[in-house]
């Protein structure tokens, strides 16, 4: 899912084909020189709570990601704890 509002874009995409968790991809200022990207994983719950949070804040929906984040710019932390 995509979501879009004034200040910023916000991605869920899949880690998944199971649904289980999300990689949040949100960018602050979209196509500004000051363009900045932050990503995080999430449970499936924190997702659905994120984006009915930014929905009732007024935030569109204009895409869904179906396909898990395939982008170089995303490096998890695999077992670092």
């Amino acid at each position: 899912m995509q979501l879009t509002n004034a200040a910023k874009q916000v991605d869920y995409y899949p880690l998944t084909s199971a649904g289980k968790g999300f990689v949040r991809r949100v960018i602050w200022h979209p196509g500004a020189d000051s363009e900045m990207v932050t990503f995080s994983t999430i449970t499936k719950t924190d997702m659905v709570y994120d984006a009915n949070m930014y929905i009732l804040n007024g935030a569109t929906v204009t895409d869904f990601n179906l396909d898990p984040y395939s982008g170089n710019d995303y490096n998890p932390m695999n077992g670092a704890c």
